[in-house]
């Protein structure tokens, strides 16, 4: 099975982000360590990272378009799946029309499984505008019931390549805003963005206080080899409603597009 994980961002290539060497070896290392025997998981960034895309909306069809026209080469090049790990599940519907395999987004596979380990679940994000937009998904996929309030680190991506200087101080951040979110009724917690998951993932921390941290890398891999394994037993998603697919001819036009 080849999975294909697609950034939302310009990972090493880019200079914009300081971070993207050590993310891109903390992914690598995780990959290693989630996907199972025979899977193949390879990662792609887009062309560079836009300014503010963890913050603001302005920057998202700047990602989006980077993501689709990435992400479409996956199906021509023998990908059995397609694994978003941008945190605004950026693409969320133009995929679906635009791939005929799988498509999983990491917020969106993290929630539900977050759903699956506890009654309520909190978003701890690096900063505040990317936990309010990861909360708007929550709600957007119905899970707004589910949540709990949530908490911001108040980092920006400057703080990733620090944090590796000196984990104890970051670690002991993010269980100060994990406890006092368990005191309000968390009972697991997704990490927005993957940056910071992936540090957390690099130092151990797989819970608070028993409260598990859903390491959203880990959901997207294993959600994708799910759907890949049930379409291969006749169970695919709807091509209806929201997710309704073009047809061949409609297909070939809108993929024309991102050429």
């Amino acid at each position: 099975m080849k999975i294909w994980l697609q950034s939302g961002s310009g990972l090493s290539a880019d200079g914009g982000t300081p971070y993207g060497r050590l993310y891109e070896d903390a992914v690598a290392r995780r990959l290693e360590a989630v996907a199972r025997p025979g899977t193949d998981c390879a990662v792609f960034g887009i062309g560079s990272t836009p300014f503010g895309k963890d913050r603001y909306h302005a920057a998202k069809h700047k990602v989006v378009t980077g993501v689709i026209e990435s992400a479409l080469r996956a199906e021509p090049e023998g990908y059995d799946a397609v694994g978003v790990i941008n945190t605004f599940d950026h693409g969320y519907y133009e995929l679906r029309e635009l791939l005929r395999i799988p498509v999983v987004f990491i917020t969106e596979s993290t929630l539900y499984l977050a759903c699956q380990l506890a009654p309520a679940f909190a978003v701890i994000g690096h900063n505040r505008q990317i936990r309010l937009q990861v909360e708007e998904l929550a709600n957007r996929y119905g899970l707004a019931s589910r949540m709990t309030e949530g908490a911001s680190l108040d980092l920006t991506y400057d703080d990733f390549p620090r944090m590796y200087d000196d984990p104890p101080a970051y670690l002991d951040r993010f269980r100060d805003s994990a406890r006092a979110a368990i005191e309000r009724g968390a009972g697991a917690f997704l990490v927005a963005g993957n940056p910071l998951n992936m540090f957390l993932v690099d130092q151990g921390l797989s819970d608070v206080d028993g409260v598990p941290v859903v390491d959203g890398l880990a959901a997207t891999v294993k959600t994708a080899e799910m759907l890949v394994d049930l379409k291969a037993a006749g169970i695919d998603r709807s091509r209806a409603g929201l997710f309704a697919a073009p047809g061949d001819d409609d297909l070939a036009k809108l993929r024309a597009l991102y050429e």
